[in-house]
């Protein structure tokens, strides 16, 4: 299916390259042959924020709209209207970061920040190796097990949202029924190396039916392949009431046996606002620097949402590592019962992720962590 991509710049052209069956818009006609030279791709002349121009293309067998211009209002245009028209995949490139709000009304499922993103890509390399260090992240593996074809649309879509700012590899345990050449696709889309464990038949039937304890086979199957994940990025999980009384939770078991990062994938885009729940705990410096680290890579801000009186060292240190990352730190002090303030903050819808550590030992403890996996809107980060 073919692929519309608004701007004919040098982003523009960059994706068309990448993607076979593009038809690339651009209102400047000088252009044109320049972007002739692309193999495959089909030059329209025009204004992409043009409704009677992208009918004219043809919206109704569109796999994914893509909108690369430098002008915000453009990409607006043409993000609205492939959205009337119903256009299933939709991604923009937003230059400035206040316009996020607009866009996220309007539904965009991948809104890109490339001004905030690059200039953190530069200062990076600009840094002394030791002080780059602390707000790179340390995510450079992802594994994601495919239990389902679901989970191409929601995991595997969040893992490559991930890989693809933080320059990472994703690791697929998937089933011969799954569609490799939808993934291959996805992934080259995104520019995201990806590499695909197929296991037989009958052992992922066995996964999927003894659901309470998927998480020590699959890693026993990546281990075969001397594969070692920095994250694992799973779907989230619909209890039912039976499921909750005996503490039935694939992702909880799988976050257990792990001991690495486990991302529950909700958000499916870009993150643009974190929340980092912090206590007085030793793990709560490891909650601080993996959310300044993701927020770093998004050009996200970073929420700390501090549940009890912490070393001031602590938020000292978040805060120098927010500042080496060009990350936006916003501090929320709790009054009150802090299980009941962090519960009410996670759900309120106003966050993309929320990162918690993987054991509760003060505040934070483990039936908070579990209520959080399980009810939490947003995709949850869980770090050692």
């Amino acid at each position: 299916m073919k692929k519309i991509i608004v701007g004919g710049g040098r982003a523009g052209r960059e994706v068309a390259a990448q993607l076979s069956e593009s038809v690339i818009i651009e209102i400047n006609p000088e252009k044109r042959e320049k972007l002739l030279e692309l193999t495959g791709a089909k030059v329209v002349i025009g204004d992409g924020g043009d409704e009677e121009l992208l009918k004219q293309v043809g919206l109704d067998d569109v796999e994914a709209f893509i909108s690369v211009t430098g002008n915000d209002d453009v990409n607006y245009r043409a993000a609205a209207i492939a959205k009337k028209y119903g256009v299933p995949r939709v991604i923009v490139r937003v230059e400035d970061p206040e316009d996020k709000e607009r866009f996220q009304n309007l539904g965009v499922e991948s809104i890109m920040f490339p001004s905030k993103i690059v200039a953190n890509l530069i200062s990076d390399m600009m840094r002394a190796t030791a002080e780059a260090a602390e707000v790179r992240t340390p995510i450079k593996k992802i594994l994601v097990p495919i239990l389902g074809k679901d989970t191409v649309e929601k995991a595997f879509t969040e893992a490559l949202f991930v890989a693809s700012v933080a320059k990472a590899e994703v690791t697929a345990v998937s089933s011969t029924d799954i569609a490799r050449q939808e993934m291959e696709s996805r992934a080259k889309e995104m520019g995201v190396p990806l590499k695909i464990l197929w296991v037989e038949e009958k052992l992922m039937d066995i996964i999927k039916k003894h659901l309470h304890y998927p998480g020590c086979i699959i890693l026993d199957i990546v281990k075969e392949h001397l594969y070692y994940p920095d994250c694992i990025i799973i779907d989230q999980e619909e209890l039912g009431i039976l499921d909750k009384l005996f503490n039935r939770s694939v992702v909880l078991k799988l976050i257990k046996c792990a001991s690495r990062p486990v991302l529950v994938a909700r958000t499916f885009m870009y993150y643009g606002n974190i929340l980092a729940l912090l206590d007085s705990s030793e793990t709560s410096e490891s909650v601080g620097r993996h959310a300044v680290q993701m927020a770093h890579l998004c050009g996200a801000d970073l929420h700390l949402l501090i549940l009890e009186v912490v070393p001031g060292e602590l938020i000292d240190e978040i805060k120098k590592m927010g500042e080496k990352g060009n990350v936006r730190i916003i501090e929320k002090w709790v009054e009150g019962n802090p299980m009941i303030e962090a519960v009410k903050e996670v759900r309120s819808r106003n966050y993309e992720l929320a990162v918690v550590p993987w054991r509760g030992t003060r505040v934070i403890r483990a039936d908070l962590i579990k209520r959080i996996i399980n009810e939490a809107p947003c995709s949850v980060l869980t770090v050692v």
